[in-house]
């Protein structure tokens, strides 16, 4: 160095060297303790948190199965699965749900076999479960009335209303039964104007929504007695 500082620095840094090199094996093995010390306790508390996702996903598995049967699903068979992966901030767990819809066949990954109605209906059975356990702020549920009708769509419709209690839900539907348990409706229509087509959406006042629902029952004229039945169906919801 061409000055004391430098050449002080120099003496500092060679020392330093000199040092690690001299007590490296030390320093190995000071760090291969601590290393396996972080280790035990890595998988300690990986297995700690493993342990306590397997016990919540059987009690998970049967709430969110009791909830599909209700919801004309009455053979479904729901399965989370928890299998060993690599480590991360979350644990060391891969976490799959799996899902049987008809009575017979086995369990496969719900996002390779379930139908639009059926991936909607096990979506609202899910969010029922963790009503109070998550924030999602809205939800969005279409294709949910697949395949029902009848009492099932009447159960569809609560299960919706209960899960809106917490929380804001977007229901597209084709099905009175659903429909009449909004708190409101909106009407989506079609129009052509100047060669452009155009969605209107429309709020619709009471008196709109018993003839929107009483339409979608019917789909023909409005007669008094499919008027009467559009607009009990639609008080008895909001009871």
């Amino acid at each position: 160095g061409d000055s004391e500082q430098k050449m002080l620095d120099f003496l500092a840094k060679a020392k330093s060297e000199l040092e690690n090199i001299v007590c490296s094996d030390k320093r190995i093995e000071e760090l291969g303790a601590e290393l396996d010390a972080s280790t035990e306790r890595l998988v300690l508390l990986g297995k700690k948190l493993t342990d306590s996702r397997v016990g919540a996903a059987e009690k998970f598995s049967k709430q969110v199965s009791d909830v599909l049967c209700g919801l004309d699903m009455p053979n479904v068979h729901f399965v989370v699965n928890v299998n060993q992966d690599r480590y991360t901030r979350h644990g060391c767990d891969a976490v799959e749900f799996l899902i049987s819809a008809n009575a017979g066949e086995s369990v496969k990954p719900l996002h390779k076999i379930a139908s639009g109605g059926e991936l909607s209906r096990t979506m609202l059975a899910i969010k029922s479960v963790l009503a109070d356990k998550d924030d999602v702020d809205t939800l969005i549920f279409d294709e949910i009335d697949t395949g029902i009708s009848g009492r099932a769509a009447d159960k569809v419709g609560l299960q919706l209303q209960n899960v809106a209690n917490s929380r804001q839900v977007i229901c597209v539907t084709h099905l009175a039964q659903i429909a009449a348990y909004a708190q409101n409706h909106l009407l989506i229509e079609k129009s052509v104007s100047n060669e452009r087509t155009y969605t209107n959406v429309i709020s619709l006042d009471y008196e709109s929504q018993i003839r929107e629902i009483a339409r979608i029952m019917s789909g023909s004229d409005l007669t008094q007695n499919l008027y009467n039945s559009a607009k009990e169906l639609l008080d008895r919801s909001k009871k």
